[in-house]
């Protein structure tokens, strides 16, 4: 038996190494008879891997773009996907594109990620793993703790003087982050894992890590992504656009059921609503959480993995970071003077 056929590859069958994202996992891409597909292991130990299977079938059963799954060996960790090909949105936005062309891709995107918020959410009961996994307090101030322990510590070398000050912060943030509605969010939403396939669609990767968290969440990793810089007239635009898209499928909602089975996106709304004020509150904490998120991963990523080229993309996201700081310093004036001086 050869390398690739112990890997779980056909017999036959050619295979390339693919990816250079932050997991752990490998993905190759194989071809047997004509056919082009991707095979993903996994490590024994990965607890994302039944996560990854059973939110395919589910995703895929309430039409959310994710790759098809064609066969799963769950003894050896392994599972053959659809290849959606290699031009990430990441990629795509690398080339020249018209204003109008980089609008409508978003457009499309924002449509999965609304559907990912609605229709997917509605049936949230028919995948347990993904209701028993939410993104609350504990998780929101582990990412604030990974922040300081990876990019602060780790990057940038920096002790905090007023440890005690930047925690109560760190205690607030969270707190006010969680006490908003919650809906299925993807939790990494970013170029990096929309694949553009043929004929400009989006599909979807990476969703292992679905949660059930604010959607604002997902809307602050898409709009205020470190590894593309939209203008903000057109962030402004797409913003609104999701906006006008929630208000709608809510109102749909209200005047269809009596019993909407999706939570009211107010706090104490009642049925299907969605309070568009209230979002854009939540926004600047989700911001705040998701941009230290990212430099915590770049740093983890970079200098504990040795994956050296997500150094690259701090300077965005530490830009990012500071404009959400600037906006919440009178709520946050230890994170503000801190983020300031980096």
């Amino acid at each position: 038996m050869n390398e690739s056929e112990m890997l779980g590859f056909p017999k036959g069958a050619d295979a390339l190494l693919i990816g250079i994202g932050g997991s752990d996992r490998q993905y190759y891409r194989i071809k047997s008879d004509g056919k082009k597909e991707v095979l993903m292991q996994c490590s024994t130990d990965d607890p994302d891997f039944q996560r990854h299977i059973e939110y395919t079938w589910f995703f895929q059963k309430h039409s959310i773009p994710v790759p098809k799954l064609f066969h799963v060996e769950s003894e050896k960790m392994n599972a053959v996907f659809e290849d959606l090909g290699d031009l990430s949105l990441y990629s795509y936005l690398k080339c020249p594109r018209e204003q109008k062309e980089i609008e409508e891709v978003y457009k499309r995107i924002i449509d999965i990620l609304i559907l990912i918020h609605t229709v997917a959410t509605k049936h949230i009961t028919e995948c347990p793993l993904l209701q028993n996994r939410i993104f609350d307090y504990e998780h929101l101030r582990w990412e604030t703790t990974y922040f300081i322990e990876r990019f602060l510590q780790g990057i940038r070398d920096i002790k905090v003087k007023n440890l005690s000050a930047l925690y109560d912060e760190f205690h607030r943030l969270p707190l006010k982050v969680d006490s908003f509605p919650k809906t299925i969010v993807h939790r990494d939403f970013q170029s990096q894992n929309i694949m553009i396939t043929k004929g400009g669609i989006p599909r979807v990767l990476d969703y292992q890590s679905a949660r059930w968290g604010p959607p604002a969440y997902d809307v602050a990793s898409l709009l205020w992504d470190p590894y593309y810089r939209l203008e903000d007239n057109l962030r402004e635009q797409l913003l609104e656009y999701y906006i006008g898209k929630m208000i709608e499928f809510y109102n749909i909602i209200k005047d269809n059921e009596t019993n909407p089975r999706v939570p009211p996106l107010a706090k104490g709304g009642k049925g299907g609503f969605f309070n568009k004020i209230e979002f854009k509150e939540i926004l600047l904490p989700c911001r705040l959480q998701r941009h230290m998120q990212a430099l915590g991963a770049y740093g983890f990523l970079s200098k504990i993995k040795g994956k050296k080229y997500f150094m690259k993309h701090i300077p965005e996201g530490l830009r990012l970071l500071k404009e959400d700081a600037s906006l919440t310093k009178d709520k946050y004036p230890e994170l503000y003077d801190l983020v300031m001086g980096l």
